[in-house]
């Protein structure tokens, strides 16, 4: 049975990654691609494995492409590289060592724990960043991936461990649906993703200019979320995060917030106070995360930041001239 469907599985989801690359201006779209194309390989690896044999170690990298696709289509922070390079010959060299041409037990289980890290570690992720995310299009998609995407990844991985010969057959057929699900709704996705950039109405103009002036001051707010804006405003919340999108241009509400709150941060860099200070009365609760959040943004530290500040300003003043006695 498995190879009547791992061809047709293959087929659809090629066709599925042509439209995702061709799909405007989609988040990680190249490495989207490249998790369909691994997957494609791996159903037809799964039924003709011994013709496909050539493809294996490349295989083994299908956790770790997953879960990269995945961070790069929702904007996820990624890792650091030196953390995903090690995962990634990780689960190459344990795979190989485990799988073909050895078969050590212990490298196999090394394999299977990395495989699973992986792939669970996915709908955490998704979920953590469903409050924050803005476009409502990339919102529908993270409720399917965690719906379908990573259950399903996680599942055929624990099936492949535990050897159950009926999961993967399961396995393609719920690609298969997913893959001409998405087909058939193409049109339909296309049309709301084009909405979703529409520009503001009448409507949308004046709730832009109350936010303006409300991020004024709610910034310095340690706990203000989407929803407790959207309170404050009086709006609802999916309004509020078009508004955000459309009229301010951004992807994710905690981009916009930190803005508001490095920009404080930078016009008072001057004063006396202290780092941890001035960080806690822009809105953090912690030196830490303020310190990881503003080098990502301005790719230096604060503390380098007040020091090259403090630098021009003192190469900028001008010292008073001193006049001669007797003159």
């Amino acid at each position: 049975m498995i190879q009547v469907l791992a061809p047709a599985t293959a087929a659809a989801m090629v066709m599925l990654s042509l439209l995702i690359w061709q799909g405007k201006a989609l988040f990680g779209k190249r490495a989207f691609v490249l998790s369909m194309s691994v997957g494609a390989l791996y159903f037809l690896y799964s039924a003709y494995p011994e013709n496909l044999r050539f493809l294996f170690p490349l295989l083994l990298s299908g956790p770790w492409v997953c879960n990269y696709a995945a961070r790069a289509g929702f904007d996820i922070r990624q890792r650091p590289q030196w953390v995903d390079a090690l995962l990634l010959v990780g689960l190459i060299g344990a795979g190989s060592l485990g799988f073909w041409p050895l078969n050590l037990k212990a490298a196999q289980w090394v394999s299977h724990l990395l495989s699973f890290y992986l792939f669970l570690e996915l709908p955490v992720l998704v979920w953590r960043g469903l409050p924050d995310d803005l476009l409502r299009g990339r919102r529908l998609a993270r409720f399917i991936v965690l719906g379908f995407g990573a259950v399903l990844c996680s599942l055929m991985a624990i099936g492949a461990s535990l050897k159950w010969q009926w999961m993967l057959p399961a396995g393609a057929i719920l690609t298969l649906l997913m893959c001409f699900s998405a087909v058939a709704f193409d049109h339909e996705w296309r049309r709301k993703l084009a909405a979703e950039d529409a520009p503001l109405d009448q409507r949308g103009q004046v709730i832009l200019g109350r936010l303006r002036r409300e991020m004024t001051e709610a910034y310095c707010d340690p706990q203000l979320s989407l929803s407790r804006l959207a309170q404050r405003l009086e709006v609802p919340e999916h309004h509020l995060r078009r508004v955000i999108h459309v009229g301010e241009g951004y992807g994710h509400f905690s981009a916009y917030l930190n803005h508001y709150r490095i920009e404080a941060f930078k016009r008072r860099a001057d004063e006396t106070a202290t780092i941890l200070e001035l960080a806690l009365s822009v809105g953090y609760n912690s030196l830490s995360a303020f310190n990881r959040t503003f080098k990502a943004t301005e790719g230096v530290t604060p503390s380098a930041f007040r020091a090259a500040r403090t630098a021009k300003t003192s190469d900028t003043q001008v010292a008073t001239p001193t006049i001669p006695k007797g003159t």
